[in-house]
Order: structure tokens, then C-alpha cells, then sequence
């Protein structure tokens, strides 16, 4: 039996949250045992002992924290998995580089999108990037979730062609293809919506700027925003200032993301940067029609034309004309939403997921082991 410990510094609710939980639940129990290691307190804590899956608290600094250093030596130490499975960046650095000191068999890291690299050449960005080139030499596999963000890292020094692999993300269909809409759609005021945290990468400045385009022409209509973070405040100012706070509402972090999903006309991720969305594969396996910007990651899912609209980053009349189009061809709404689902169903399933990551958990410790034999 191998013993697989996963961890994520923050516990609330979020993408690769959603991620870890999926593994967390749906590895093979007659091959695997699976523990969590991550904060005390969240929505993702909740879950998992709701599922009865054990959870170490760990606090892990986002800054340099020999404490935190320390907390996860001592917890490896204690219960010596046979695989660390690190997600996002702090657990990332604390997580792999207290395995290594811990002299855990094998260390993997997943890139959930490499977001800082998006960024202007700053102190910042370098040093991250610094950081994550030194974390290559107590790294046994790097996982990307996306081919694009596997070529980002190759150029940029920080993934290994060597020891890495590429498993697209997938979700449990069925959770989300399930759900029908109660509403009578020739009643209700129609809804397009996006669900993402309240950040700069996510693009909802430019959504807010379509929308007053898009309620020109259609004005019985509502903007539904799903989703916390630091930009609520100013997202909610731009609304009342550009004149259409009343179509738009911000409703905060929700659980029933499958049955909100169901509830939209057209859903709308108008993000700048991406790995690959958790979100899109949801709203896809709702059926929805989508308009999504044309960014490394999304366009791996998304044929523009065929399963989705993709128009570019940053041009809110691109989206607006995209959203309009959708609103306005119901039969090609329809269509284009059926051929997502299909989309998901074949290739970004939860199934396919689960399997290349056990096959890769066993492969990795096979080889650790083969390399210790050769010493």
C-alpha cells in the first residue's frame, strides 16, 4: 500500500482546492492510502473530513519561515508517506524542500498555472523563478496541468523535460451534468456568469466594461459574479460608476457551483492569464455556451467556433460582441454548449485524471527505488 500525502497551504475554497479534493477522494483505496496536510481551518478541511480522509494541520508561511520549515520536517519525520504530492506555491517550496530534508521516497509537484511568470520582468518574478529552478534538484516529477504551461516552464528554466509530465485536469462529469435548471427559461431574466476569485488575473474589470455594451442590446439581463477576493470593492465602484450596478451581482464564494452553473444562459471566463480552469470544465459539463479569452491553457479545451467562442484578452468589445452573438443564436448556443459537453466528457474526466496520477505515483517510487538500488 502506498501512503500519498498531499498538500496546499490555504484551505478555503478555490481551484486547486477542488483539485486535491478529487485526488484526495477518488484514488484507489486497494493501492493507495491518502492523507492531507494544509491549514487548520477551511472549507476544504470540512470536506475532507467529511469524507473521512485524515488531515494534518500545517501552517506554511508564504514568506521565508524556518518554523514552517521546521513544522514540516517534524510532521514528514512522523509519519513517513511514501510520496509528497505539493500544489500551489508556498506548499511548493515549504512542502518539497521539508520532504527532501525529511527523506521522503519520492517528491512531486504540481504547477497549477506558473501565474508569476505572467508578470513584468520585476525582483519579484526573479525570484520565483530563482526559487523554482533551485526546487528542480529535490523534485523527482513536476506535473503541469497544461501542455502550454509545461512550454512556459521549459523556457523558463524551472521544469526538467526530463522528469516531468503533462496530466490535464478533469472532473467528476456526471457531479455537474446532472444538475437541470428549475427555472422557466421563457420567463426569467436571463443570466450570463463568471466564477473565479476577485483578482487582477481573472479579467473582471473587462467583463464589467462588456456588459454595458452587451445591455444596449439586451437589457433585460444579469450579470452574475461568483467568487471573493481583493477586487471586490473596486469591481462593485466600477459598476455603480459605469452606470449598471443594478444587472450585476456579486455573490461572494457559493458551494452550489453545479446548480448556479445550470442556472446561467452563458457562462463567461474572461480571464488574462490560465493553466487550465477547473471552472470551464464545469461549466461545460453543464452544457453551458461559453465565451472565454484565448489565453495558454483555455485554448487546449476550447475550439473557437466548434465547443466555445475565444476572443483576446483585454477587449471588452471582442467579449460583448462574442456574449451578444450566444444571446441572440439560441440554436448556436445549444449546439456549441452540447459539443463542450462532449468535450469534457472524453478527455477531461475525473477517470482518465486519477489514473495517470496513480501510475504516476507508482512509476516515481519504482524509479527511486531502482536509483538507490544503482548507488
Amino acid at each position: 500500500m502506498i501512503h500519498v500525502l498531499l498538500m496546499i497551504d490555504d484551505a478555503s475554497m478555490g481551484g486547486g482546492q477542488q483539485h486535491l479534493f478529487t485526488i484526495a477522494r477518488h484514488l484507489d483505496r486497494r493501492r493507495f492510502t491518502v492523507s492531507v496536510a494544509c491549514e487548520e481551518k477551511g472549507y476544504l478541511v470540512d470536506e475532507l473530513r467529511r469524507n473521512s480522509i485524515p488531515v494534518y494541520p500545517l501552517v506554511m508561511s508564504n514568506q521565508v519561515s524556518l518554523s514552517s520549515l521546521y513544522a514540516c520536517v517534524k510532521l514528514l519525520r512522523s509519519i513517513r508517506p511514501d510520496v509528497v504530492h505539493t500544489h500551489g506555491g508556498t506548499a511548493g517550496f515549504v512542502g518539497r524542500l521539508g520532504a527532501w530534508m525529511a527523506g521522503i521516497k519520492a517528491i512531486i509537484h504540481t504547477y497549477h498555472g506558473i501565474h508569476y511568470l505572467h508578470e513584468a520582468q520585476t525582483i519579484r518574478k526573479r525570484l520565483y523563478r530563482w526559487i523554482d529552478w533551485l526546487l528542480i534538484g529535490c523534485t523527482d516529477q513536476l506535473v503541469c496541468v497544461a501542455k502550454k504551461d509545461y512550454d512556459l516552464g521549459i523556457r523558463a528554466g524551472i521544469v526538467s523535460p526530463l522528469k516531468s509530465v503533462v496530466i490535464q485536469n478533469g472532473i467528476d462529469v456526471q457531479k455537474y451534468s446532472s444538475v437541470v435548471s428549475n427555472q422557466n427559461h421563457a420567463k426569467r431574466q436571463r443570466i450570463v456568469g463568471t466564477i473565479g476569485r476577485l483578482h487582477l488575473q481573472k479579467g473582471h474589470c473587462y467583463l464589467l466594461e462588456a456588459a454595458v455594451r452587451v445591455l444596449n442590446r439586451t437589457p433585460n439581463l444579469l450579470f452574475q459574479i461568483i467568487g471573493e477576493g481583493e477586487l471586490r470593492a473596486s469591481l462593485e465602484k466600477q459598476a455603480q460608476e459605469i452606470g449598471i450596478a443594478e444587472h450585476v451581482q456579486f455573490l461572494g464564494n457559493q458551494l452550489d457551483v453545479p446548480e448556479l452553473l445550470a442556472e446561467m444562459d452563458i457562462f463567461v471566463l474572461p480571464s488574462l492569464w490560465e493553466g487550465l480552469p477547473l471552472v470551464l470544465l464545469e461549466a461545460m459539463a453543464t452544457k453551458r455556451p461559453i465565451v472565454v479569452t484565448k489565453v495558454d491553457g483555455v485554448d487546449e479545451v476550447i475550439t473557437d467556433g466548434q465547443n466555445g467562442l475565444l476572443v483576446p484578452p483585454k477587449d471588452p468589445i471582442a467579449l460583448a460582441d462574442a456574449i451578444i452573438r450566444l444571446l441572440e443564436d439560441r440554436p448556436l448556443a445549444e449546439a456549441m454548449g452540447h459539443r463542450a459537453y462532449e468535450t469534457v466528457l472524453s478527455k477531461f474526466n475525473m477517470e482518465r485524471m486519477i489514473r495517470q496520477l496513480e501510475h504516476l505515483y507508482e512509476t516515481t517510487l519504482v524509479g527511486m527505488a531502482s536509483d538507490k538500488g544503482k548507488d
